[in-house]
């Protein structure tokens, strides 16, 4: 459950910083687009865990996006660099592996 709740933090914050930070409308389409996307795949990781790794690959081409695309702002790239950094982290963690590591606890 955890992967579920922190991949829907990591979400709205990009949503938030997609219309809050200043961006170009293609950078913000594209983290807002993420943004929408990283939860409904985490709830499907829950059953299908190798479905995580949609995440890992979303997360790396806003990172890459990022990197790549011209005259969107600081803040907006550092954010939505952090947030891909930490939603591939995220994803490399089996949801089943955090659940069971929970109940153990």
């Amino acid at each position: 459950m955890r992967f579920i709740y922190w991949s829907v933090a990591f979400s709205a914050w990009m949503l938030i910083s997609a219309f809050a930070l200043p961006q170009t409308p293609f950078s913000s389409a594209l983290t807002a687009g993420v943004a929408f996307a990283v939860p409904v795949i985490a709830l499907f990781a829950g059953a299908k865990p190798g479905v995580r790794y949609i995440i890992s690959l979303l997360a790396l081409a806003l990172a890459v996006a990022m990197l790549l695309l011209p005259d969107v702002p600081g803040a907006a790239r550092i954010s939505n660099m952090l947030v891909s950094a930490l939603l591939f982290g995220l994803s490399l963690i089996s949801p089943r592996h955090a659940s069971k590591l929970a109940e153990q606890h």
